[in-house]
């Protein structure tokens, strides 16, 4: 396996994207009442790759009485986990190599797992909708590694796409 790449660009261009993808959900509005939506970043930690606080994009209708929270989609972070989207995917078969504290082990990895599970299961909505960008006949276990493959993994290039993929449908 290589190694994610740790560089300064590359997590740069994680920021980069995550920025564009705020400024396309904030020019959208609303969803509920279609009123403009106002920055409402929040500091958070984000695990795998050291404990330094990142910016979490999120927006908030300027409506009152509305008021809802929308957080955009992140090549950085994976929903409300803790950990970052590129150590959920690889610690599932890599866990030992990334140096993940045994306590994760247990416990967090045995969660991550049964979700890729669900997630990867045949039938489920997102594999419904991989199945239109993957190769045909492209065989997929139950864990995220399947994926990874298909994106010529572990190529350094490869890492965008990838998490590009998997951000499109979380």
């Amino acid at each position: 396996m290589k190694p994610l790449p740790t560089d300064a660009a590359f997590f740069q261009s994680l920021y980069e994207f995550d920025s564009e993808l705020f400024l396309q959900v904030k020019a959208i509005g609303c969803l509920r009442c279609h009123w403009p939506l106002d920055t409402s970043n929040y500091s958070r930690k984000l695990r795998g790759l050291g404990e330094e606080q990142t910016l979490r994009f999120s927006l908030c209708c300027r409506q009152e009485g509305c008021r809802k929270r929308v957080t955009p989609p992140s090549l950085r972070f994976f929903g409300r986990k803790v950990y970052g989207l590129w150590v959920v995917i690889l610690a599932i078969d890599y866990a030992d190599q990334l140096g993940l504290p045994k306590k994760l082990l247990r416990q967090t990895l045995a969660r991550w797992r049964l979700f890729w599970q669900e997630r990867l299961a045949e039938a489920s909505p997102f594999m419904k909708w991989a199945r239109g960008f993957l190769p045909p006949g492209w065989i997929v276990t139950r864990t995220p590694q399947s994926l990874v493959s298909a994106f010529k993994f572990p190529d350094r290039d490869s890492w965008i796409p990838l998490l590009k993929f998997f951000t499109q449908r979380s």
